[in-house]
């Protein structure tokens, strides 16, 4: 006899195995139902991925990844579980905290072991591998997948001491070379097989060697392939929604039926059977509703202090804790001994710096100063389980991933997804009126102005300002100066004034100007510091060379070096303990800061936070000539307020025996104004620079800028180059130009 039966399990959410990660835990927390991500290929179908997927889905990655390394770690002879993590001691920390410890620089070995590298475009299969990586507590480094391998990967790679590899198919054919291939995992087939290669113990002195050209790297897993393996079971699973039971046949039922009142016996057996059934499934419902009623309130339950709803138990994806055998070796320990769970002080993710002044440095971040950096915007921008953000910038660096990616996930958001292509195209998306938050860079926003200047009809011009009034509450400009100009004009455009904030790598969002009101967004300003942070402003040199800077000209109240304190701050730079410590800065009270590198301009208001502006990179934007210090990006605004002459600015310095420095401007000119002057660039001539067209471009600059400020040559050229966050780095852009 066959009957439809559900088990009474006890049921514990996957979601308290990760309280280390804030993000994670959200994840995990939110209704099944709702959509996560959205992804929109110009030329391909929409592809929509619910909350529901993205944890099952995690679950099955983060299985194949525990497997695989439990795998390699046992065919070397190593300890079952020796490729975890350790959880960092409770004395160290990093040597920006406040109070005792022992410096994380100092203490931690950064050899690798736990490390996972990322090469995955912005989509749905790097969320999966990068919160799969966080659910088995590792450091995981998401790779630019714009770079070739010769160039930055084989850098991160080898300087991360990465030993796994999770990626899609097509970017690791197209980016690993060949050496990679045998330690390809494309399937679970593939899992537990482990090369005889790999299986060999390296002995000590070999540890520095490569490995067959492919650095520490001892696993490659193909995310597409396990993605869509775990798909495909799932639907299965789904197709069959009965689980069948067998029951023991009662006495009566053996026995034949040979008269009326057999079959009336075996009618009352039943009616019996089915009657204690029932009672068993009444007293499930009853359990599990004591349960969701005397529950712990749960990060989950006060969501809706954000105006996100509440989520009932039954909406939790749960495991059974009669079943543990089903679980992958790492939640089983977990679960079994709660001392072993990663801490919150645990290394989380590794970004590394755009490398604008020096090479790019790996800059740690733990589980709490990633969910310090997610809470803070998160409160400061109110962000809601409503929202949708349209996601066009990179994952790779703290704007794309932390700033709206983990924003929008952790407040159960809609995240948008579509390649910045077209500028046009991206205008339009923008007034559909499903948009409610959107954020980028400068050069952006200047594309989008053209795009609607020059390629919108006065229609067309109408409604892009309407739907972005009507739909879209919040647009934010940040990674790099925004020109005072570029701000004005997509006011006029969009009826929105972008919201500015700073922040770094190191430091995630440090200032921002405020959510409400928008007349306290002063414009050429980042505002002032958000919750949590502590800023110290001093004097990297001398007093005396500091109030050089003009005070009528800038009319700041304060003019100096910028430090940061938060619970964002980075834990340090990886394996390299020096440059660590060489940013560290106390002030007189003892508190510890990071020296950010940049020089700031403060303006005091009575009864409101002081507001910040940013005068440059000390070692690049700030010019010292003929005595003064000159912002660069200053000089760079007041420029491009000639939007009729120059499309794009950038001021550098170069040395000069009289004036210490001189400025010069290499600029790029609006099409039609370079056009009017003759000037043409083809492959034999990318450099224009004459002195028809500096005299007339100093005329220009004298009616905006006092003289000592005024570049002394004009160097045109057809675009200013720019890394995938928008920044010029200018000491690249004065080496192509013999500028040094």
């Amino acid at each position: 006899m066959f009957c439809a039966f559900s088990p009474l399990l006890a049921r514990v959410a996957y979601a308290s195995l990760f309280e280390h990660n804030h993000v994670l835990k959200r994840v995990f927390t939110s209704h099944p139902s709702k959509v996560a991500l959205t992804l929109e290929v110009p030329g391909m179908p929409e592809a929509q991925f619910t909350y529901g997927q993205l944890q099952r889905d995690v679950l099955a990655v983060a299985d194949a990844m525990a497997r695989r390394r439990e795998a390699v770690a046992l065919s070397r002879g190593e300890a079952s579980l020796s490729w975890l993590q350790p959880r960092k001691p409770a004395h160290v920390r990093s040597v920006f905290a406040q109070g005792d410890r022992v410096p994380s620089c100092d203490y931690m070995r950064d050899t690798g072991f736990y490390t996972t590298s990322l090469l995955c475009g912005p989509g749905y299969r790097y969320v999966v591998s990068l919160l799969a990586s966080w659910s088995l507590n590792q450091l995981t480094t998401p790779m630019s997948v714009s770079q070739r391998y010769n160039d930055e990967l084989s850098y991160v790679l080898e300087h991360s001491g990465s030993h796994t590899v999770i990626g899609e198919t097509h970017l690791l054919k197209e980016k690993l070379p060949a050496a990679y291939e045998e330690l390809h995992v494309r399937g679970e087939a593939g899992v537990d097989r482990v090369s005889r290669s790999l299986s060999k113990k390296e002995k000590p002195q070999e540890s520095s060697k490569v490995r067959c050209n492919t650095f520490l790297v001892d696993t490659v897993l193909d995310v597409t392939s396990l993605i869509q393996e775990s798909t495909a079971k799932r639907e299965m699973r789904e197709s069959a929604t009965i689980e069948v039971e067998w029951l023991p046949p009662t006495d009566s039922a053996c026995a034949p039926m040979r008269s009326a009142e057999d079959v009336m016996k075996r009618l009352g057996d039943e009616r019996i059977a089915a009657k204690a059934r029932d009672m068993n499934r009444q007293a499930e419902i009853l359990q599990r509703e004591h349960l969701r009623r005397n529950r712990a309130p749960t990060d989950a339950s006060r969501a809706g202090d954000r105006g996100q709803s509440d989520i009932h138990g039954d909406d939790l994806l749960c495991f059974d804790s009669e079943r543990l055998d089903e679980l992958n070796q790492v939640y089983r320990r977990w679960y079994a001994d709660p001392s072993t769970r990663p801490g919150e002080y645990d290394d989380c993710l590794m970004l590394y710096t755009s490398g604008t002044t020096a090479k790019p440095k790996g800059v740690v971040h733990t589980h709490a100063s990633v969910g310090s950096m997610v809470r803070v915007l998160q409160d400061a921008w109110e962000w809601r389980d409503t929202d949708s953000v349209l996601h066009i910038l990179p994952w790779h660096h703290v704007h794309g991933l932390a700033n709206i990616l983990l924003c929008a996930i952790a407040s159960h958001a809609r995240c948008v997804i579509t390649p910045f292509d077209d500028a046009a195209r991206v205008a339009h998306r923008l007034e559909r009126g499903d948009i409610t938050l959107f954020m980028a860079v400068p050069t952006v926003y200047t594309k989008l102005i053209d795009a609607v200047q020059r390629r919108f009809s006065p229609i067309e011009k109408t409604g892009f300002r309407k739907g972005c009034m009507e739909s879209v509450r919040l647009m934010v400009c940040g990674s790099a100066p925004l020109p005072v100009p570029t701000l004005n004009q997509f006011r006029e455009l969009s009826g929105h004034t972008l919201l500015e904030r700073y922040g770094m790598t190191e430091t995630g969002m440090a200032l921002s100007q405020p959510l409400h009101p928008i007349a306290d967004r002063h414009s050429g300003t980042v505002g002032s510091p958000l919750p949590t942070v502590q800023t110290c402003v001093y004097q990297p040199e001398t007093r005396e060379a500091a109030e050089q800077i003009s005070a009528k000209e800038a009319d700041f109240d304060e003019v100096g070096a910028l430090g940061i304190a938060s619970d964002s701050l980075f834990d340090r730079y990886w394996n390299n303990p020096t440059a660590t410590k060489k940013d560290v800065r106390t002030n007189a009270a003892g508190v510890r800061f990071f020296d950010t590198g940049d020089t700031v301009g403060v303006r005091l208001q009575e009864g409101k936070p002081a507001v910040y502006t940013i005068l440059g990179r000390t070692s690049v934007d700030i010019i010292k000539s003929r005595g003064y210090k000159l912002s660069a990006l200053e000089i760079e605004a007041v420029l491009l307020s000639r939007r009729d002459l120059f499309y794009e600015v950038a001021i550098v310095g170069t040395p000069d025996a009289v004036q210490g420095e001189s400025v010069v401007a290499v600029i790029a000119m609006q099409p039609e104004a370079a056009e009017a002057r003759g000037i043409a660039f083809d492959e034999g001539a990318a450099v224009h620079e004459s002195a028809r067209v500096t005299d007339e471009l100093k005329k220009v600059a004298l009616e905006l800028l006092a003289p000592y400020k005024c570049p002394s040559r004009y160097i045109v050229v057809p675009a200013i180059p720019r890394n995938a966050t928008g920044k010029v780095n200018k000491k690249n852009l004065k080496r192509m130009l013999h500028l040094l």
